[in-house]
């Protein structure tokens, strides 16, 4: 079979997208799978130094700021995260930049042949990742975790010189990962090798136990990381280690400075710049701050507070889906917006927290309205639907009955996206389109698919919050 076509290449990974959770998530069935695959691909992932992210929230910024800053310093790096926003090429960036359609079709052709009917969507293109990155001679590849860490396809990297990147971990996909923070954590620092190092950002109490734990099982070692830094002996101590990292004025005013908005993403760039200082000391590098400096303050990653222009109006996309990440978004919108009410057009993914979430946004007063709506994206990891609007509508009444709301609000529900989405710039209020990522996807489908001749959309400067003229 040759592909020509990236319509071809759509209608063929479509064939491989799981039609059930079982399939969706196979456990230690599929890992196994997926290391025969990459056994057939003569190990790639065993070729290139590999940076490993697992968490529950901050993977996709945590990783794209170790590739910006890895980028920074001369290095050609390979990033694979998941989901993507608009295109599949998103998944496999050198230096940033996307594959070109031409080259996707050109490697996909190239391990077609071994790809067998029951590899999943994810673990092809894990597969492919891994095959580009060391065709491509990448010096690192940034690999993002797509669900846990122990089973998950991109858990099939052996080399002890592996660095294992955790981010916050918290209650989520608790149906698959378990119940308690401890179960899920579990999950994720299974992504730790023999003797390895791993990074992971300060986490609560029974989550960093379980780390210990794992660390200490696999004869590893751990350095966690905060922001703030601490103080006292310990903040010294870790300075005379780190002088790059810990309670430096310079680092605290570059992370200050950081282009990505709200206290959470100062959390992630720390974690970076730890795993950056680690890269330098274990290979040899010297780290130029001023091009550091540079990266983190123009840093800007789409769908993640990310704030746009239409025809003069601010709308932000975030892509919080979970109550950890929602709680986050919104604290660090009222920071930034003190004054300001906007209107949300909510949608979350079927089987997430949305009664939660949906507390944390009403229980704010920066809610003018909000339109509910829904998705169905057939063209990721799997086949994604939104929950039932009325369902959302009805936890809203929940809360209203509880006295959970201070005010009535005015909530509508327009199940079809294109008319929630024409509907809500109508109005002359800011907007926020928050609850899933898959939403804020389907939304920059329907900007770059509608006529948008008479419609002047814009990125905005987040330090100034002008218009970005290019």
């Amino acid at each position: 079979m040759i592909i020509k076509t990236f319509k071809q290449v759509e209608q063929f990974l479509a064939l491989h997208i799981p039609k059930n959770s079982q399939q969706t998530f196979p456990g230690e069935l599929g890992l196994k799978r997926a290391k025969h695959f990459l056994q057939l691909l003569g190990n790639p992932q065993e070729k290139i130094k590999v940076i490993h992210v697992a968490g529950t929230s901050g993977k996709g910024s945590t990783c794209y700021l170790i590739s910006s800053l890895l980028i920074s310093q001369g290095f050609k790096v390979g990033l694979h995260q998941s989901p993507h926003l608009l295109d599949v090429t998103e998944r496999f960036q050198t230096n940033n930049q996307n594959i070109s359609k031409e080259e996707f079709i050109f490697y996909l052709n190239k391990i077609i042949p071994y790809i067998a009917p029951l590899l999943t969507y994810f673990e092809i293109l894990v597969g492919l990742a891994f095959y580009i990155f060391a065709d491509k001679k990448v010096d690192y590849a940034v690999m993002e975790t797509g669900l846990g860490g122990k089973y998950d396809g991109t858990n099939v990297v052996s080399r002890s010189d592996k660095l294992a990147v955790l981010t916050k971990i918290g209650l989520d996909h608790t149906n698959i990962l378990g119940k308690t923070i401890e179960e899920i954590a579990f999950q994720k620092a299974m992504i730790i090798n023999e003797k390895s190092q791993v990074i992971s950002i300060k986490q609560e109490p029974g989550a960093e136990k379980v780390i210990r734990k794992v660390v200490g099982q696999k004869k590893a070692k751990v350095q966690f990381v905060s922001f703030p830094p601490p103080t006292g002996v310990e903040g010294r101590l870790r300075r005379e280690l780190d002088p790059l990292l810990q309670g430096d004025d310079n680092t605290k005013q570059i992370i200050n400075n950081l282009g990505l908005i709200g206290d959470y993403q100062k959390e992630n760039a720390i974690l970076a710049l730890a795993a950056v200082n680690y890269l330098s000391n274990r290979d040899g590098f010297v780290i130029n701050q001023k091009k550091i400096k540079k990266v983190l303050e123009t840093a800007n990653f789409p769908g993640r507070f990310d704030i746009k222009k239409i025809n003069g109006k601010t709308i932000i996309f975030d892509g919080a889906h979970n109550p950890q990440k929602m709680e986050a978004f919104i604290n660090s919108l009222i920071k930034k917006y003190p004054d300001k009410k906007f209107n949300f057009l909510l949608a979350f993914k079927k089987g997430k927290d949305y009664q939660n979430m949906l507390k944390i946004i009403i229980s704010y007063a920066i809610v003018h309205k909000i339109i509910i709506t829904s998705f169905l994206t057939e063209n990721q990891d799997m086949i994604n639907v939104s929950e039932d609007p009325k369902l959302v509508e009805n936890a809203y009444m929940s809360s209203v009955r509880r006295g959970r709301v201070s005010r009535p609000l005015d909530v509508k529900i327009i199940p079809d996206l294109k008319n929630a989405w024409e509907t809500i710039l109508k109005y002359p209020e800011p907007i926020v389109v928050t609850g899933s990522l898959y939403l804020v996807g389907e939304i920059f489908r329907l900007i770059n698919t509608t006529n948008t001749t008479n419609k002047q959309i814009l990125p905005i400067n987040k330090k100034t919050n002008k218009q970005i003229i290019k």
